[in-house]
């Protein structure tokens, strides 16, 4: 849900994506407020720095605060729960929003379901927002090894493919597709502020 998050996800050498949200997408009442980055976060490497912030409405509307753009990218940031594991599913409108340059968006990658969206996983504790990406190096090793069952719609891209409760059994089969929420140092953070108003 920030800047420095998907711009690490989309600047890897791939990505994978969900042929469909495995579940119905519904906004988050924790989300919602103020979001600073911390700065251990890995996401100091990438930008939304120290003075950027993310503002999610009530209607989990997200409006990014970055210093590096003239523009304020925002994008809805709805998800979905299964077995108390939290998700966000961020579709091709959604990523449009977050890196608008103002022109016409881009069509929808040959081979790839309008509906497709990339998964990222999170949790809140203690006013702390973790969030994990998919392992994209990992799964791609993995579905050429034959050991993950995955659609290669271009050399850089890959799409998990079925129904809904298709790609939940995914989800609750496989955690491991998603960096370590503890450890590891991947998952990026970031501290609810406690002096802003809620929008």
């Amino acid at each position: 849900m920030t800047t420095a998050l998907l711009f690490a996800t989309f600047a890897l050498a791939g990505c994978v994506m969900f042929e469909q949200p495995p579940a119905p997408l519904t906004c988050d009442p924790a989300l919602v407020g103020r979001w600073i980055p911390l700065a251990d976060s890995p996401q100091d490497k990438v930008p939304l720095g120290k003075d950027d912030y993310a503002e999610v409405d009530a209607r989990c509307h997200v409006r990014l605060r970055d210093n590096s753009r003239t523009d304020a990218p925002n994008f809805d940031a709805l998800g979905f729960e299964i077995d108390g594991q939290r998700y966000l599913a961020l579709g091709f409108e959604e990523l449009e929003g977050l890196f608008a340059t103002g022109k016409t968006a881009p069509p929808t990658p040959k081979g790839m379901p309008a509906g497709a969206v990339t998964l990222l996983k999170y949790r809140i504790r203690d006013d702390t927002l973790q969030i994990a990406m998919l392992d994209t190096v990992a799964i791609m090793q993995r579905v050429q090894q034959g050991t993950l069952k995955a659609r290669e719609t271009d050399a850089s891209t890959y799409l998990f493919e079925g129904r809904p409760e298709q790609l939940r059994d995914l989800l609750r089969t496989h955690p491991d597709l998603f960096d370590a929420l503890d450890g590891g140092g991947k998952a990026l953070r970031m501290r609810r502020a406690k002096d802003a108003v809620t929008p």
